[in-house]
């Protein structure tokens, strides 16, 4: 056990990947229901780990501040969003500092971005409607060098499967069903 990771279990999990990369597929799902001006809530799906269903039954809101239309009852998606990369970018870099035998002591991970709402507004100007950059910093305190932490953090980032969403193109397809009200 090492960051509270069982590392023989680690070992086995990539070595079984290894074996039968369909072991390593993974499928997820969420649902966004509006309930009120800018909050909804999101319920997750069920989870596929290879050919294992696992339950996951985890619900949260959404909302913006109240200067941004909503009642500040949840984080608001781009926090969401911060939020799903961070923690996807800790995962990778706490397995990562296990499978090289680093004890880690400490990680905190603090996040920035800035948008220009003019985007999103529609309002004729260049401004991205994304974030044109996101910044962040890790403080780690454990027994590596900081070259050692340097290529855990590199490593980090290309192996997050969320951080390489978010630096690489992604298709985004959808469609819509739609349904009128009679009357």
């Amino acid at each position: 056990m090492r960051n509270n990771i069982p590392t023989a279990a680690l070992s086995e999990f990539v070595n079984e990947v290894a074996d039968a990369p369909e072991e390593g597929l993974m499928s997820y799902g969420l649902e966004l229901d509006w309930e009120s001006g800018t909050r909804s809530r999101a319920q997750t799906k069920p989870m596929l780990i290879g050919p294992h269903r696992v339950s996951r039954s985890f619900t949260w809101k959404a909302d913006e501040p109240r200067q941004l239309m909503g009642n500040n009852h949840g984080p608001n998606p781009q926090e969401l969003l911060l939020s799903g990369l961070g923690s996807c970018m800790m995962v990778a870099f706490v397995a990562g500092a296990t499978a090289e035998a680093i004890q880690l002591e400490s990680v905190k991970i603090d996040f920035d971005g800035t948008l220009d709402l003019r985007g999103f507004m529609g309002l004729g100007t260049n401004s991205t409607v994304g974030f044109p950059e996101i910044n962040y910093t890790i403080h780690v305190t454990g027994d590596a060098t900081a070259e050692q932490f340097e290529d855990l953090h590199r490593k980090s980032v290309a192996h997050s499967p969320n951080a390489q969403t978010i630096v690489n193109p992604v298709a985004l397809t959808g469609e819509i069903i739609c349904t009128q009200i009679e009357g």
